[in-house]
């Protein structure tokens, strides 16, 4: 709940008993992991427990190190999905995965490519994101130009894919540029030796519906084979808002891939790929909660009374929300403004995607020789209220909106990757193997921004809202351009001290250059003297043009009309080595311990949308520029067998070390409005545990749990500010002249990693038995549930979305040809908002004129899918 202390803000949090004996419970199991692992090995010749039938856990080969391996050999963090579990479960895209997966945390946002991952506690905040997605190896993860972490490219729907490997921890020397934190790869399915093919159906509740179809078979046999799929999917969506009463959150596409597998020997093989997706996104289902502080000022807030005596800021109010986020229930439906152009909903978004890529491989006697060649197209648009906020008048499904403010959020983007990777790994009759590639990544980004910011003027007010005055703008196109380049070489040496004793070291040495090419203020000086003033404007007093999207005072023209280009390059040059200590004292067991560092560059930063590159306006564009990011991450690991294989344990401990970790901040434009900016807080660190357990009871029931703890803080972080929003969240100012410019210092060190919670938990069960009388027929029913503590919004601490959990169930039949399959998701229909980040609030700040000057800071929360129930039907030819 929200508490004020000294007219600020402060959140008050209990501790949560649940939360604690979950972390007492993993960690005891930890400590007898620890003691069972130099048991005799006789244990693991016992009598399986719980029935007389065999109970067998199948092996699961993946290929994290880039070679096909046992899972439980390979020593690392690892959780993967097989074939089976994505067809039955259907999971269609990052938000499956991320459901069922305690390390990772997956948060919507306004448009799928704002949508950003983190793993083990670490959440992006600049524009590349912390993990790669791979796709058959090849990096695809890309970066949003407009949002902090996300990228066109992370969340598109899964297609045609055999097996999910979601790899915890840095990985960049095996993946290179963007696997800081972990990598997430989408392994795709091969043509087959023989004709088969596979059709699938779901039909659900809220309009959703999803249908596939697989085709494949060899051309030429066992020298060329094919495969083709195709798929379309619906969904209506869950919430309504409130102007025109139509549905949010719902899409629609279709998606095609077709792959060539030729291998004229048994040594040589190339496996060529294309796929191509269209989507439509609705609005997303988000609500914008306004600021609850009230006014809070120099007389009532003693950080903005220090601020204020330091000459760092002049009067005036703002307003913030802080405390629990509310419930979807208590929230209830959003207030999003009608399109003002067309009085009708705005359109939402829509992206396509075409990817190709070849995997070329060559077995010599004496190694393997793979080369890895990608190439990726997007583009997408998207149109939206930007401030997701409205006051409304009329009658229920036809209300307009008259705040005189308003923010259109319209833009197109496109992207282009081309990779190419190739890489030795020796198999020599010699204790010691070695492995050497390189990688060549390059992405062209450009986003054509036409959002406009428009308000109403005290002298010229519009009772009826801006919408009429928002027809008569001349739109025109503000761009923003990043080409980045990568360039890096890698080796690694593998040394067999004996039959149970491994050794490895690695290294990447990375190099990468970026340019950025934005707008920046070319008005000069208007004829009362005001530097990059308005050039309509009629008095000294009207403040500097804020940026491209300020509509001037002509009401028609925006300016960025009067917009010049401005490029900033920048480069960067790191080593990110690994090593690695395993011990397999028996083929069921393997213990590990693994130090690694993690690197990501630094940059320009590209979240100040709407704002000239130059926003402060002092002639340099130092506000965007911000430095690399580095981790070092160590673990320890035991993965364990029992019972003849019936009984699984994987655990891992590790500890990440962040220097210099990338965060937003904020700074303000000579007329006092906040932009968003990247700084370094100096230091951060993350302790946790991992652990993942499967017992096949039975030869019909099999149990699993996954359980990941999280412990982390910023160890040192003080930054400059001279925004309302950065003194108040720091609850200080410490004045100081800096570059010639007064600013607060505000220590945020003790407080927590925003967006990672303490505790995160998934247990599962699957029950299959014959049906009576019916050779060849199984019914099935299985389970996953989900508990996740509460967690952060954002570094200031103030903000937190609760703890919740989920429950999903489904039950069917199956054949070896066909299985028809119904479920229920969130059977409990738990409302609690799972993602919410910090957004202004432009409408808000209308609610209290004449008292603020600018924009609240006010919390927009994606609304969380309700209820859903339905039925899958696959067969197989």
């Amino acid at each position: 709940m929200a508490e004020f202390d000294n007219g600020m803000p402060r959140l008050g949090r209990d501790e949560n008993r649940k939360g604690r004996l979950i972390a007492t419970t993993a960690l005891t199991a930890a400590t007898l992991l620890a003691v069972s692992t130099f048991a005799t090995p006789a244990l693991a010749q016992q009598a399986r427990p719980g029935a007389d039938e065999p109970s067998v856990l199948d092996d699961v080969i993946v290929t994290a190190r880039k070679r096909e391996e046992r899972l439980q050999d390979v020593p690392q963090s690892i959780q993967a999905f097989s074939s089976e579990q994505i067809e039955r479960m259907n999971l269609t895209d990052m938000d499956d995965v991320a459901s069922l997966s305690p390390s990772i945390i997956f948060d919507k946002s306004a448009n799928p490519e704002a949508s950003t991952i983190a793993i083990r506690g670490l959440s992006p905040t600049r524009g590349r994101g912390n993990a790669a997605i791979l796709v058959d190896g090849i990096d695809v993860t890309g970066a949003a130009l407009g949002s902090a972490g996300g990228g066109m490219l992370i969340s598109t729907r899964l297609l045609d894919v055999a097996r999910i490997e979601v790899v915890r921890g840095p990985q960049s020397v095996e993946y290179g540029r963007s696997a800081f934190a972990g990598a997430l790869q989408y392994v795709t399915k091969d043509p087959s030796a023989e004709p088969e093919a596979s059709a699938g159906v779901e039909l659900g509740s809220h309009g959703r519906y999803d249908a596939r179809f697989a085709i494949s078979g060899p051309i030429i046999p066992d020298v060329l084979g094919f495969r083709a799929t195709a798929n379309r999917w619906h969904e209506d969506g869950y919430y309504r808002e409130r102007a025109r009463d139509t549905l949010l959150g719902g899409g629609e596409g279709v998606g095609v891939s077709g792959s060539l597998l030729y291998t004229p020997t048994s040594a040589l093989s190339f496996k060529a790929r294309v796929e191509y997706f269209d989507d439509k996104y609705a609005p997303e289902a988000q609500f914008l909660i306004r600021s609850n502080s009230g006014v809070l000022n120099e007389k009532n807030n003693a950080a903005l009374a220090a601020a204020y005596a330091a000459g760092v800021i002049g009067a005036g109010g703002y307003a913030i929300y802080a405390g629990e986020i509310p419930d979807a229930g208590v929230l209830g439906r959003p207030r999003h403004s009608p399109d003002p152009i067309t009085n009708q909903p705005f359109r939402g978004g829509d992206r396509q995607v075409f990817r190709a890529s070849l995997v070329s491989a060559y077995d010599a006697d004496f190694g393997r020789f793979t080369s890895w060649t990608g190439y990726t197209h997007g583009d997408g648009r998207n149109r939206q209220d930007h401030d997701q906020d409205a006051i409304l008048s009329g009658p229920e499904g036809n209300r307009v909106d008259i705040a005189s403010r308003s923010n259109i959020n319209d833009s197109t983007s496109t992207v282009e990757q081309f990779s190419q990777e190739l890489r030795f790994a020796s198999s020599w009759d010699f204790p010691v193997q070695m492995t050497f590639g390189g990688l060549y990544w390059k992405e062209n980004a450009d986003r054509m921004s036409r959002v406009v910011t428009l308000s109403c003027p005290t002298a010229a007010p519009c009772p009826q809202g801006v919408a009429e005055r928002m027809r008569a703008v001349n739109i025109t196109v503000d761009p923003t351009i990043r080409n980045t380049e990568h360039w890096s070489v890698y080796g690694g040496l593998e040394w067999a001290v004996s039959d149970t004793l491994k050794v490895s070291a690695e290294g990447r040495f990375s190099k990468e250059e970026e340019s950025v090419t934005g707008s920046n203020c070319g008005l000069g000086v208007n004829r009362y003297g005001v530097r990059c003033g308005d050039p309509y404007a009629r008095s000294p007093a009207v403040p500097p043009v804020f940026g491209p999207t300020s509509v001037l005072s002509d009401g028609i023209t925006m300016a960025s009309v009067f917009a010049v280009p401005v490029t900033i390059e920048t480069s960067d040059e790191f080593f990110t080595p690994r090593f690695t200590f395993e011990w397999k004292p028996r083929r069921d067991a393997l213990l590990y311990v693994t130090a690694a560092k993690g690197v990501k560059p630094g940059g320009t930063s590209t979240l100040a949308a709407g704002a000239w590159m130059d926003s402060d306006l002092d002639g340099d564009t130092d506000e965007l520029s911000y430095g690399k990011e580095t981790l070092w991450s160590y673990e320890v690991g035991a993965k364990l067998d029992w019972f003849d294989g019936a009984v699984r344990t994987n655990i891992a401990v590790f500890h990440q070390d962040y220097t210099d970790k990338q965060v937003v901040s904020t700074s303000s434009t000579p007329s006092g409005y906040p932009i968003a900016i990247i700084e370094n807080a100096g230091a951060a660190i993350v302790r946790g545990v991992e652990f993942e357990g499967q017992w096949a009871v039975t030869s019909n029931l099999r149990l699993g749990v996954g359980y990941t703890y999280l412990d982390t803080e910023y160890t040192d972080f003080y930054i400059y500010t001279d925004t309302r929003s950065g003194i108040i969240n720091g609850k200080m100012c410490e004045a100081a002249v800096v570059g010639g410019k007064k600013l607060c210092g505000v220590d945020l060190s003790g407080s927590e990693l925003e967006k990672a919670p303490k505790h995160s938990l998934v247990g599962s069960f699957n029950y299959t038995a014959p049906v009576p009388g019916m050779s060849g027929l199984e019914w099935l029913i299985e389970g996953d549930a989900t508990y996740q503590s509460e967690r952060l919004v954002d570094q200031s601490n103030d903000r937190m979305l609760k703890a919740y959990s989920l429950a999903n169930i489904r039950f069917g039949v199956t054949a070896d040809r066909w299985d028809l399959i119904g479920y229920v998701d969130n059977i409990f229909d738990d409302d609690t908002v799972r993602s919410a980040d910090v957004k202004t609030g432009d409408v808000d700040r209308v609610l209290f004129t004449p008292q603020l000057t600018t924009s609240t800071q006010a919390v927009l929360a994606t609304l969380p899918d309700p209820r859903r129930f339905g039925v899958r039907f696959n067969v197989r030819f």
